[in-house]
This record gives structure tokens, C-alpha cells and sequence, in this order.
């Protein structure tokens, strides 16, 4: 889904990739918990609508959701970035920003579109008997009515959005009280999420974290590999190699 063609793995990785596998096998995990854009969703193409609603609004030509697709994991401010040249700091941000929110609204609820492979590692997660969660920097109310519109997530026993006595990722909060809310110790558990901040989130949790090439952000880039992920996968059914056994 990557714009660019990705470099392909270097031989001391898939060494180390190996390993992990084999580490993955002996942890058993107790709870499985995931970032929800460019992990599970592909909300690329509604956060560029509801970004594009607004460039109508102001006389401007719609843009490709290839030009939002990098920014779509890393929220508000890099969508506006993209799509009308705003930053944090401009005078006029916060009133835009609320007017992002709102023409999303309009448009987060409407049959989510899942990450192909992702409805069958979800499948396997309730075969199995794993409570499973999401762990999100979007706002609590954009999450909760995602989770209700689609029906493989709305089997997720923990949904922890943005809210104003959490920290965002890449602090652990969020995942620490995703965990708390399915009674397993973070050593027990997993992260998987598509940005840097998500496995230094996982991370800072307990966590094991993992890695979900599939999605918005480059895999292989520096700051990614200096966080050391237990492992990077290329598509969602891979999870099901990493999932305990019957």
C-alpha cells in the first residue's frame, strides 16, 4: 500500500526475524492488542474525504488520497499539514481542526474498510479464546463508533482512544489501561501498530511489539530499526504464524 517500492530485508535481519519466531512461540500470549489506523483500518481514503471537505468549502481542488496516506497515522496535525498547509502553530488551527473533526464524523461510521487478511487474524483471535483490544491516538469518540460499524472489530473487549487523562503514544498509557481492562500483565501480551511511536508505546509498556509493515508508515526506515520490534510483518495473516497453538 506504500507509495515506494520497500528495500528488502538485510540477511542479519531475517536471522534475527527467525529467532523471534521462535521466541513468539514460547510466550503464549495472553492478549493481543492493536493501533487501529494503518494496522487494522485503512482509513486512508475517509480521512482524505473529510480533509477534502474542507478544501471544497474553500473554493480548492480536491487531492489524491495518495497525498494523505503517510499522514493518516500520524493524525490531525500532519493531515492538515498535507491537505491545507497548517501547523499547530498557525492562529487559525484549532478552529480548523474542530472543523476537521466534525466533517469526519460525518464519515468515520461508515462501513470501515479493514486491512485484507486483517477479518481472519481476528477470526483466529476469537477461535482461540484471546482477549483482544485496540489502542489508538484517535479521538475516543471516532474509535468507539469505528468499533460499532464494523462487526469484526466490535468483538474487541478493549477500546482506548485519546482522552484527556491519557497521555498519547508514544507514552504507554493507553496500552497500559487496554491491558488492565482485559486482566493480562503486559509480559503476557503484544503490540501491533504501523508508526515508530507505536512500538516505542508497546515498548515502554511490557509489552512485545510488532511491527505492521502493511500500513502507512517505512518499515525499514532508522528510526523504526534503531526500536528493535520483535518483528516487522508484511502482511496481517503473518500474525497468524505468531498466535498460540491450539
Amino acid at each position: 500500500l506504500d507509495a515506494e517500492p520497500r528495500p528488502e530485508p538485510r540477511a542479519g535481519f531475517f536471522f534475527v526475524s527467525l529467532l523471534s519466531t521462535a521466541m513468539f512461540f514460547q510466550n503464549h500470549y495472553r492478549a493481543m492488542l492493536f493501533d487501529m489506523d494503518g494496522t487494522l483500518v485503512d482509513s486512508a481514503g475517509g480521512l482524505a474525504d473529510a480533509v477534502n471537505d474542507l478544501r471544497r468549502e474553500r473554493g480548492l481542488p480536491a487531492l489524491p488520497v495518495e497525498r494523505f496516506r503517510k499522514a493518516a497515522s500520524a493524525g490531525s496535525p500532519a493531515l492538515l499539514k498535507a491537505g491545507l498547509g497548517i501547523t499547530p502553530d498557525a492562529p487559525e488551527y484549532l478552529a480548523v481542526r474542530e472543523e476537521f473533526f466534525r466533517a469526519y464524523d460525518r464519515r468515520c461510521g461508515l462501513a470501515p474498510a479493514l486491512f485484507p487478511g486483517v477479518a481472519e487474524v481476528i477470526g483466529r483471535i476469537r477461535e482461540l479464546g484471546l482477549p483482544w483490544g485496540i489502542v489508538t491516538n484517535k479521538p475516543q469518540a471516532f474509535a468507539d463508533k469505528i468499533v460499532d460499524a464494523s462487526p469484526v472489530l466490535g468483538s474487541c473487549r478493549a477500546v482506548v482512544g485519546a482522552r484527556l487523562e491519557l497521555l498519547p503514544k508514544p507514552e504507554p498509557d493507553g496500552i497500559l489501561v487496554a491491558l488492565e481492562a482485559l486482566g493480562v500483565p503486559p509480559e503476557h501480551s503484544a503490540y501491533c501498530g504501523d508508526d515508530a511511536r507505536d512500538i516505542l508505546a508497546g515498548k515502554r509498556a511490557g509489552a512485545d511489539t510488532i511491527f505492521a509493515a502493511w500500513g502507512y508508515s517505512e518499515p525499514y526506515a532508522p528510526e523504526v530499526l534503531a526500536l528493535c520490534p520483535k518483528r516487522i510483518l508484511e502482511r496481517p495473516e503473518e500474525l497468524l504464524e505468531i498466535l498460540p497453538r491450539d
